[in-house]
């Protein structure tokens, strides 16, 4: 295993699987889901990939309440195609994320701070 999230392998067939499904439950249960397992978990594979499911799942979080605002308050248009780019976006990073973690590789997200610092 290199050093770096983005760099971290994993050879267990059982941990792969795990870290790819972390990616796919954020899609339906949101950062509760991904928080669970990284909290729960002793995989440093997993952990890595929760990790940075969190560190885009957190802020998305965020953004949607500011989109919700600008829905009502702004414009309810506005309010809807920011919020479509970033169901896509959300699509497909995970989709992303979760194949490239059953091939045994950690995927950073682009442009997600790093709010979870697994190094």
């Amino acid at each position: 295993m290199t050093a770096t999230v983005t760099g971290r392998e994993s050879n267990s067939n059982q941990n792969t699987t795990i870290a790819a499904l972390v990616h796919i439950a954020g899609l339906f249960f949101g950062f509760f889901a991904i928080a669970f397992v990284y909290l729960a978990t002793d995989d440093e594979f997993t952990k890595a990939n929760a990790a940075n499911a969190l560190n885009w799942h957190v802020p998305l979080s965020l953004i949607a309440l500011l989109v919700v605002i600008i829905g009502i308050t702004v414009s309810e248009p506005a309010g809807v195609a920011i919020a479509m780019i970033l169901a896509l976006a959300t699509i497909c990073f995970a989709l992303i994320a979760s194949m490239k973690a059953y091939r045994g590789r950690a995927w950073k997200y682009p442009i997600a701070p790093e709010i979870i610092d697994f190094s």
